[in-house]
């Protein structure tokens, strides 16, 4: 395994982190009823995060916290912080 990140699990790490940033931007603060932007909704997409018209902010921050949970556990799993001579 490289580690520097590259590799697979560097690609889930990369997965977390847009994660991260589309709840981020999902989560600010916003007038009620506006639109998620433009930029978001295309990062949504490519994410393959279901996206209606009357997709309300909260249902797409659920949408996105369910692609995280599992990836999360994943990370957690292969995160061994003993040295494997312990």
């Amino acid at each position: 395994m490289d580690v520097e990140g590259s590799g697979m699990l560097g690609a889930r790490w990369e997965e977390l982190n847009e994660l991260d940033r589309l709840l981020s931007q999902l989560a600010r603060p916003s007038r009620l009823g506006a639109r998620v932007p433009h930029s978001v909704r295309e990062q949504l997409r490519e994410k393959g995060v279901f996206m209606g018209r009357g997709a309300r902010r909260e249902q797409l921050i659920e949408s996105v916290w369910s692609r995280k949970r599992p990836l999360l556990r994943q990370l957690s799993a292969m995160d061994d912080r003993l040295p494997p001579c312990a």
